[in-house]
Order: C-alpha cells, then structure tokens, then sequence
C-alpha cells in the first residue's frame, strides 16, 4: 500500500504549488499558508489518530478497520485537490488540503504501527521498514512517469493535465492495494497488559530523552527537504534551465530505489544511526555542487541529481527504523506495546516539517521572485532561489549529522533492551 500512498508526495510537494500559483492565479504567499495551517492542524489529527489506533479493540485487530474507513476518505480528497477547476478560491484549496493531511494521518498510522508490530529484532525492523521503502520508491518512480509520459507522449506540460493523470493512478491503485493488505496479512495479537492513560503516555514519551533527539532529528532532515522540494520545479526549470522534469525524476527515485540494499548493508554493518548520518554529509555535498552551477548546466545538474537521489531512501526509513528501538524504552517501562502513538507523534514532527515548505515559498515572493506566466527574473532573485534550495537546507543537516553520529542506541544495547520487554510481557501473560 506505500507504492499508491508514496505517489501523492511528488505532486504535492511540486506540482500543486505550480498548478494553484501559476494556473489557477493564487499567490505564492497565500499557498505557502495554507501548506503551513496544514501541518498545523496535524497537530490535532497525528497525535489523537495514533491514541485511537492503539486503543481501539475490534474482532478484525487494531489497525484494519481505520484503513477501510480511510482509503475512500483519502481518495476522494486526492481527486477534489488534484482537479480544482478555474476560478478556484483558497478555501477550496485549504479545504481539500486539510483534509487530504486527515485522510493520510487516518490510513498511515495505524500502517506505520502495523509494520513495526510484525519483529521486534533489531536488523529485522530495518529489513521490513527497507522492503517497505522499496514500494514507496516503485511509487515515486510511477509518479516521475506520470509526469514523464504526460510530457513527451502526450507533449502537455500543464500542472492542471500532470495533476489530473495523477488523480486517476491513486484512485485505481489505492482501493487494490488496501484489499491485498487486508485479506493477506495478519494482525499481530495484543499482550495483555495495565492500560496506560493519555496524560500518563505523554508524560512517558517526554521522559524517553532517546526519543525526543529522534523527533529533533526528523524534523531537521525533514524539514530541509520540505524547504527544498517546493522550491524544486523553479529551482530545475528556472535556475538549471532543464525544461523536462519527467525524465529527471525517474532517474532520481529509480537511482533510490537501487541504492535501498547499500543502506541496508551499511545499516547492518554500522548501525542504523552511522548509516543515515553518511547519507546527510553525502547529499550536504551534492547540494552544495548543484548550487555552484550554471544555467544551462542540465547534463552536470542530472548526474548530481541522480547521485543525491542515491540517499533518498536512506532519509525516509531508517528514522522509521530507529523509532521502532526507542519504542522499546516506552514498553519496558509500562508493558504495553504502542507503537501508532509514537509514530503519531513522529508523524506530527514529519508534518511540522513539511510546514517548511510552505515558509519557502513566501521568502522566495520576499525577494521579488515571479511565478507568472511569461515573468523574468534576474540574477538576484535566482541567487536567492539557488541559496533557499541549496543552503538552508544545508545547515539543517549539518545539525541533524551530530545527532545521528552520537546516537546511544546501538543494536547491542538494543538487544539487552529487547530481552527486557520479552520478560516483561511474559509476566503479564502468566498474570
């Protein structure tokens, strides 16, 4: 179920800023706003989501019956969103937005918690979030081909024909894949144990300090390529001059999807931590390379894309990986597995970091950027433009770097933990 829910964050992240700016008329500053009271409002829906999921007793298990409930929710929002006809306002837009962000928190936690529910061994949670990472990729590559054949078969570029090609794969792809995973695979029974309230979880998730560095950590990674994607299509068209974005992407994700078994191998052989913090001194170079650049440069400017797409996969699971470890620490403490309810609070920092997003854009109408069809812009405004893409994020993984590299919980120190949880359940169980 990743490859169709993965096809959406392509479009999302570059093409419905292009589509409402450009298309439809709204303004750089107004969508940006909306991106950002988006991920604000996950800070209701992630949180209270991943409680529900992990409290919620029904004869088909925990996770099933939101992901029914969510695949026609989610897709319904996905064709309001991605075929807005002309003289479409904001609170179209915002609307269909939000509750795009809700359709999303109610199929992807209880998913996240499920994935993790199925090991608890250290390299074997790294190999399910990795298989998973390969069908979030497959789906990104599917989305570059949207793109890709709607260019150079169909030869229309518009956001508004892009978008709507999109619409039409989610919603036939979704409700397919959502039946295998239902159908197919088992839910994993729940260990008896002392029900932990609300308060009490959240007291427990601000003691586990190992915790709170990994939401710091995935809000710099995420929020430096938040920042940076939404500023992709101008920074590809306008600053590189590379006028077919289809081809560049599929090279991109396909290049990730290659790359998921080095991270594996290096994961296994270093850890999880050491494996992501060389993806993010790797991917700091070749940002820094794309930015030193010149307009007309698109051959140089596809080959370093193709090296940066390398680390794609590494910055999307092996968070996913590592949180699954810290949730260990909570169990330990009170016996009852919750996986959904850290995921959820994960999940509203990944949010929080795609609010990034939307402050780019207004910074970028800040310094006189145009967006309209037939505008120029000269040499400062695409200074800024290159600095907004290249440089900030930059320095967000340069932080994110010296957390990753001190991390404590190493798969000897994960393994001790994991012999305490099985005896700590297994006490419940007798009792």
């Amino acid at each position: 179920m990743s490859l169709p829910l993965a096809i959406i964050g392509y479009p999302l992240a570059v093409w419905v800023p292009r589509l409402y700016s450009t298309e439809i008329g709204l303004s750089l500053t107004v969508i940006g706003m909306v991106i950002f009271a988006a991920a604000i409002f996950d800070a209701v829906s992630d949180p209270a989501m991943g409680f529900l999921s992990d409290r919620l007793k029904t004869r088909w298990g925990r996770r099933k019956p939101w992901i029914l409930f969510g695949v026609p929710l989610y897709a319904f929002a996905v064709w309001m969103l991605l075929n807005p006809s002309v003289g479409t306002t904001v609170v179209y837009l915002a609307f269909f937005f939000i509750l795009l962000r809700l359709a999303t928190t109610v199929l992807g936690l209880p998913y996240a918690a499920w994935g993790v529910e199925l090991s608890g061994e250290y390299h074997t949670r790294t190999m399910i979030q990795s298989a998973r990472e390969k069908y979030v990729l497959s789906g990104l590559i599917v989305a570059s081909a949207i793109v890709l054949v709607s260019e150079e078969v169909f030869e229309n570029r518009s956001a508004s024909f892009v978008l709507s090609n999109f619409s039409w794969v989610i919603v036939t792809l979704l409700p397919l894949t959502a039946f295998l995973i239902l159908w197919k695979v088992p839910e994993v029974p729940v260990r008896a144990a002392p029900p932990v309230s609300v308060f009490r979880s959240l007291v427990n998730m601000r003691k586990n300090g190992i915790f709170i560095r990994l939401l710091a950590i995935e809000l710099l990674i995420a929020g430096a390529e938040n920042f940076r994607n939404t500023l992709s299509l101008f920074f590809v068209q306008d600053y590189i001059g590379a006028d077919r974005v289809g081809r560049l992407y599929v090279i991109y994700f396909s290049v990730g999807l290659i790359a998921i078994p080095f991270w594996d191998w290096l994961a296994k052989k270093y850890g999880k931590h050491q494996s992501l913090a060389s993806a993010m001194v790797f991917v700091s170079i070749i940002t820094i390379a794309c930015f030193m650049l010149e307009y007309g440069q698109v051959l140089p400017f596809y080959a370093l894309f193709a090296l940066k797409g390398f680390c794609f996969g590494a910055f999307a699971y092996l968070p996913r990986a590592m949180l699954a470890d810290v949730v260990d620490l909570d169990t330990v403490r009170t016996g009852t597995a919750r996986p959904a309810s850290y995921f959820a609070i994960l999940g509203f920092m990944t949010k929080c970091a795609a609010s990034f997003g939307g402050l780019s854009l207004p910074i970028l109408g800040l310094v006189g950027y145009q967006v309209a069809r037939g505008a120029t812009n000269g040499p400062t405004e695409l200074l800024w433009l290159g600095i907004l893409y290249a440089i900030v994020p930059t320095i967000f993984f340069g932080i994110a770097f010296y957390l990753c590299a001190t991390w404590p919980l190493t798969a000897s120190v994960h393994q001790r933990l994991q012999n305490l949880v099985e005896r700590k359940q297994a006490r419940y169980q007798t009792t």
